[in-house]
């Protein structure tokens, strides 16, 4: 009767540190924060800045494929006005702009400009 109770007594088997647990957990959390979660918050803060460097005259490119030009920019709310055609002006808002076409134009001749010193 002895021996069956030593032998009980070995097979349990001990708790696991918790340490085992938490260091994939920590891991897993730290590949998520890098992967997905910090390029969203840089993404966010391009669109952003995007946004808030709109001005007259800049020809633009929306998230629904219209090519047009800003012809009023509201201060106040977050507005823009945009010609697409002769005599077609459209309101909409800032966050609906996709590209600053005359921007990107901008820093692709400053860039050839450096290249062509270089």
């Amino acid at each position: 009767m002895m021996q069956t109770l030593i032998l009980l007594a070995e097979e349990s088997n001990p708790q696991a540190p918790l340490g085992g647990f938490l260091v994939p957990l920590i891991l897993m959390a730290a590949v998520f924060y890098f992967l997905l979660i910090r390029p969203m918050k840089k993404q966010e803060q391009e669109r952003q800045a995007l946004a808030s460097n709109l001005k007259k005259n800049d020809e633009i490119l929306t998230n629904s494929g219209i090519y047009g030009t800003i012809t009023d920019v509201s201060d106040t709310d977050d507005k823009i006005t945009v010609k697409i055609a002769d005599n077609v002006r459209v309101k909409m808002t800032k966050g609906s702009v996709l590209r600053n076409l005359t921007n990107e134009e901008a820093a692709k001749q400053a860039k050839a400009a450096k290249e062509a010193k270089a």
